[in-house]
Order: structure tokens, then sequence, then C-alpha cells
């Protein structure tokens, strides 16, 4: 019982959080009520943990707890997949402006030749 009131508190406390970063534009509508579809859901599961047992016997998987493993190791797999793709196209792009401004600035001030000794 004290973890399902522990569980909840957290699911709600992240739906309050996916719809302020929304409003903040953080976040797109889109993105919002795909999350908070996920944490209603999870919500739903914490509440009712038959709907687990259910929702595994549909996939053919023996208990509810595994099937809300798997589920949630592959969308893990997926998270981390995207934010390994955002932060090389970051680094690219970083490394893109760091060569444009040194470029501009090489232009801007040209050396006058090797320093004399």
């Amino acid at each position: 019982m004290v973890i399902q009131v522990l569980l909840i508190a957290m699911l709600a406390a992240a739906f309050v959080l996916t719809w302020r970063r929304s409003r903040q534009g953080a976040l797109s509508r889109l993105g919002a009520f795909l999350w908070s579809a996920l944490w209603i859901a999870a919500i739903i599961v914490v509440l009712r943990p038959e709907v687990a047992t259910f929702f595994a016997s549909m996939v053919g998987v023996g208990r509810g707890a595994d099937a809300v493993m798997y589920v949630s190791v592959i969308v893990l797999f997926y998270l981390v997949f995207r934010i390994f793709l955002r932060l090389d196209k970051l680094d690219r792009d970083i490394t893109l402006l760091v060569r444009k401004v040194s470029i501009a600035a090489r232009d801007q001030h040209p050396r006058e030749g090797p320093p004399e000794v």
C-alpha cells in the first residue's frame, strides 16, 4: 500500500512537470500528450495490477510484471538511442559553428607573418 502511494505521487509529479515544461515551450503539445498517456497508464497499472497481467497474457508473457519490465527496457533503449542521436547532432553543429567563427576571425584579423625572434 505504501509503495502504491509513493509511486502515484511520483507519477502525478511527473504528469504535472510534463505540462509545466510544455507551457514553457520545452516540450511540444504532442510530446506532452504522449508523456501524459504514459504517466496515466503507469498510474492505472499501479492502482490495478491485473491490467498488466491482462496485457501480459495478450502478448504471451507469463506475468504482468515481466511484461512491464520488457516494455520499459525497450522504451529506455529507444530513448537512449534518441539522446545519442541528438548529442551526435549537437557535436557536429558545434564543430561547424566553431569552424565558421574561426574562419571569420581569421579573415577579419589576418596575421602579418610569423613572429620575429
